[in-house]
């Protein structure tokens, strides 16, 4: 494990790899709770002495102070402890919010390849399932966040206790302050060395929880196959696997939990009977007044009452640091590409694009053959290159090349002849649009939708984009227009009309070199080679490198590379190669 990993392994040190602790925060939870502890100490004592005092019939008087010391210090608790806590759950929300963009900020170079199963073998990737990401942006940095939370708020009340209980005390009888000193201490010892023990119960229960989330996540998605041949039995016997396995988990840290508690009550049984016994020594040999001693076993009581918290905070410590080890498992993942700190792209206009003797090895999973070997590609501006082979060829990988999701062991890719290893990726998207497999919508409206290509375009540029992927009408049939909502919870789309939503984008983007990767690969048969010459036409006389298996290809392309098993083995015109170069648009005169 390397250093990195050991320091992000606990909860504090990956709260620490987020973002510095803000100083004032910490500082005013710290003066909150030793006030509230102040107030709690002082509340018991005062009470203890009342009513040990009143027991004798003074006059009234002489018991008004203690009564409004009673009020002030119940007054001051509520107000300490309100104090205390808005203060730590506002260092913790604070947190929160860092991790959870540090751990963006951790993934964002991984996507996609880097947290893609290998497209070689069957063997499951090294890399964390969408499930465990899911859960490890949710559930584990809150995880880490509780922990902090619950860590500071008990050292505060406790550490604070402890001392200004034995300081009273040791005023009012020295080894009653030891015997309140040695029942906390061998209590915290205790309980920290049967926590430690748990650990692993922890870190199973972790484990498990990403298991589960990996489960229902593949259910969910794998649900109408299984409906469909009538193995719905398989749905409940995998999660009742992981549900079995977890309840297991979960009684193991339960019993961890349980023998720290009963530690913890037994110490600080033994630690008030010892102060007990040293009170009533001291009262025997005339150093100590009953009234006092009364007040001496109260302050003992309040003083150790806060070590019931500490059970709950060694156990959240304990799962926020199984949650911290398994988030710092994803900064030790090894990143695909590196991205450089200034861009070095081409100026802007028509763009070509190139691959020079690539070869490509996977980085995730288990050692395969190379995804791409010796491959060399090129396409002039304006000009439109078509990929073809099996499934498994490495056509994607070529585009994943060119758009720097994947770094070449050997050999360069290039946009406009440069080395794309010196673009960074907001340079990239000035030059390059690229239209996944299966077009993305947010739960967004249809306008945002579209600008995720070019924030600035107005509406007008919109709805122009829609008019030339061919959804005009359908636009105009929007009850809503650009607002209507698109989708989880929003109008649904086809499979046409998803991929002409995205090859919008792309066209409303303004870039020169469009990446199409099966843009018709969810269409039946006849419906594709339309929706493919309607997408290769919408395209203007921008650069295109297109993946299809479409049989209309030939008449699309100006030259088709056949792919199979990583390797060039076939290059021929397409029926667009005619001789003479297509038309070329002035920079930044692409129609939208």
């Amino acid at each position: 494990m390397t250093r990195v990993e050991r320091r992000g392994s606990t909860a504090l040190g990956l709260a620490r790899r987020s973002g510095p602790l803000s100083g004032r925060g910490l500082a005013a939870a710290c003066g909150a709770g030793a006030l509230s502890a102040a107030c709690a100490i002082g509340l018991l004592a005062t009470s203890g002495w009342l009513l040990t005092r009143a027991s004798q019939r003074p006059p009234v008087f002489d018991l008004a102070v203690a009564v409004g010391a009673v009020q002030a210090f119940a007054l001051g608790r509520g107000i300490a402890r309100y104090l205390e806590r808005l203060a730590v759950h506002g260092l913790s929300l604070r947190t929160l919010s860092r991790l959870r963009l540090w751990l963006f900020d951790t993934v964002e170079p991984l996507v996609p390849d880097g947290l893609a199963p290998s497209r070689v073998g069957s063997e499951r990737s090294a890399a964390p399932a969408t499930g465990s990401l899911l859960s490890g942006f949710v559930a584990d940095t809150e995880e880490v966040t509780e922990a902090l939370a619950r860590g500071i708020t008990t050292a505060i009340d406790l550490g604070a206790s402890i001392l200004l209980g034995a300081a009273v005390a040791l005023l009012l009888a020295p080894t009653a302050a030891a015997a309140l000193l040695a029942g906390a201490a061998g209590g915290i010892a205790l309980a920290m060395l049967v926590a430690r023990l748990g650990r692993s119960a922890a870190a199973r229960t972790s484990a498990l929880r990403a298991d589960l989330a990996d489960q229902v996540v593949e259910t969910m998605r794998s649900a109408p196959e299984l409906l469909a041949f009538g193995r719905a039995d398989l749905i409940d016997e995998r999660l009742e696997q992981v549900r079995r396995r977890g309840r297991t988990a979960a009684l193991r840290q339960s019993l961890v939990t349980g023998v720290v508690r009963t530690l913890t009550t037994w110490a600080a049984g033994a630690g008030l009977l010892g102060v007990v016994l040293a009170g009533l020594s001291a009262h025997r040999g005339g150093r100590l007044s009953g009234i006092m001693l009364a007040v001496l076993v109260l302050v003992t009581l309040a003083a150790l009452d806060q070590a019931s918290a500490l059970p709950a905070a060694l156990a959240g410590r304990t799962a926020g640091d199984a949650a911290a080890t398994r988030l710092a498992a994803l900064s030790a993942l090894e990143t695909p590409v590196r991205e450089p700190a200034v861009d070095a792209g081409p100026a802007l206009g028509p763009v070509g694009a190139a691959l020079e003797h690539v070869d490509v090895v996977a980085r995730v999973g288990p050692p395969g053959p190379p995804l791409l070997s010796d491959v060399s590609l090129a396409v002039r501006p304006g000009w439109r290159l078509g990929l073809i082979g099996p499934s498994g060829a490495g056509k994607s990988s070529a585009l994943h090349v060119l758009l720097h999701f994947l770094e070449p062991s050997a050999g360069t890719a290039s946009i406009g002849g440069v080395d794309v290893r010196r673009m960074t990726r907001s340079g990239m998207a000035r030059h390059l649009a690229w239209l996944a497999e299966e077009t993305h919508l947010f739960a967004a409206p249809l306008g945002d939708n579209l600008r995720l290509a070019r924030p600035e375009a107005s509406d007008l540029d919109c709805v122009a984009a829609l008019d030339r992927v061919g959804l005009g009408a359908w636009y105009r049939s929007l009850p809503d227009g650009l607002g209507t909502g698109l989708g989880a919870g929003g109008r649904a789309v086809s499979a046409g009309e998803r991929q002409r939503l995205g090859m919008a984008r792309a066209v409303l983007s303004g870039a020169s070199l469009l990446l199409l990767d099966e843009p018709t690969s969810h269409l039946d048969p006849w419906s594709s080679p339309q929706l493919l010459a309607e997408l290769m036409g919408a395209a203007g006389s921008r650069t295109i490198v297109v993946v299809s298996h479409e049989p209309g290809l030939d008449g699309q392309v100006h030259e088709i590379v056949t792919l199979d098993r990583g390797r060039v083995v076939d290059r021929r015109p397409g029926a667009a190669g005619v001789p003479g170069e297509p038309g070329r648009l002035a920079p930044g005169a692409f129609p939208v």
